[in-house]
């Protein structure tokens, strides 16, 4: 299922550079912490130039790449990085983090794990091997690594974050919730603290909690899945005609995906538009037999079938 790990952020990236690092990295580095990242690629850019053997410069310039959504770019770099300095336990974590945004989990597992033989203390190497082994499904691995960087750095906010992930697919919502909770105390600028503890009130069909945490996390990061999932709570609050421009603002972003269609076949019916809600129920099966999504087909299949018997 496209949803089952909607995530629409990536790991908060702790800064790489040594005290003694040259000024152009640590100009460089204070551009980054204030998310003006072409700015310190451009820096970064010359005076890599001249200095192309600089394991740090090559992995803050990898960071920034990684904060523009480039994770393709900033494995290059981190790659470099290693080659450089084979023990550079932030470059392996930082790789594994990339790799995994990119879905190329066997490839990210083994990094984290060098970082974490490198490091054994770094929050941050087992935040992003807690979010291989989620994208993996291997839920009890992620948890004990989502302790881990909780173990390792209890201030930071993204530990609890990761771990109300795992608690969500575990479907251990009031652990979730309380992490989450406790993600946004730390950080209100968390987005996933909020995604993540809208689905778990979506389970416990806790729907104004859910809908207040999507318009949240839609506030802080305007990705497609909070849409989804808005959509999905204000489906079951009523809120037909603000579901449906979710929806379909969902569905623009995510044409392929049959759980979108199949809520907006929903919505439409409870609209009373039959044949709209046909046509949607139609393509959500069409999508879910292209993704041998049986259960999904099965649904789909269901709710045309009630379709027309009502038709009458």
């Amino acid at each position: 299922m496209a949803l089952a790990l909607a995530s629409s952020s990536v790991l908060l990236l702790p800064a790489a550079a040594p005290a003694d690092a040259s000024g152009d990295v640590a100009r460089a580095e204070a551009l980054y912490q204030e998310g003006k990242y072409k700015e310190s690629i451009a820096l970064l850019d010359k005076y890599l130039a001249n200095h192309p053997k600089d394991a740090t410069a090559l992995v803050d310039r990898g960071d920034d790449y990684e904060s523009l959504g480039d994770s393709k770019t900033a494995i290059e770099d981190y790659t470099a990085a290693i080659a450089i300095n084979p023990d550079y336990a932030y470059a392996y974590a930082s790789r594994c983090d990339s790799r995994g945004e990119l879905g190329q989990n066997s490839e990210a597992l083994p990094d984290c794990d060098k970082a974490i033989a490198l490091d054994p203390k770094s929050g941050y190497a087992y935040r992003a091997r807690s979010r291989v082994h989620l994208h993996l499904q291997d839920l009890q691995a992620a948890l004990a690594d989502a302790n881990n960087a909780i173990s390792a750095a209890s201030g930071n906010a993204y530990g609890y974050e990761i771990r109300c992930h795992v608690y969500v697919n575990l479907g251990e919502d009031a652990k979730a919730i309380e992490d989450c909770n406790e993600a946004v105390r730390i950080d209100p600028s968390i987005e996933e603290g909020y995604f993540q503890r809208g689905r778990a009130e979506i389970d416990q069909k806790k729907w104004p909690e859910a809908i207040a945490d999507f318009n949240q996390a839609l506030k802080i990061d305007p990705g497609p899945n909070a849409h989804y999932w808005l959509a999905l709570s204000q489906l079951n609050s009523g809120q037909y005609d603000d579901g449906l421009k979710n929806i379909d603002t969902y569905i623009a972003a995510k044409s392929d995906d049959g759980d979108g269609y199949y809520v907006r076949a929903q919505i439409e019916l409870k609209l009373g538009n039959r044949a709209e809600a046909k046509t949607s129920a139609q393509e959500a099966l069409r999508h879910y037999r292209i993704d041998d999504d049986e259960t999904g087909a099965q649904k789909a299949q269901a709710l045309l079938d009630s379709i027309g018997r009502g038709a009458g």
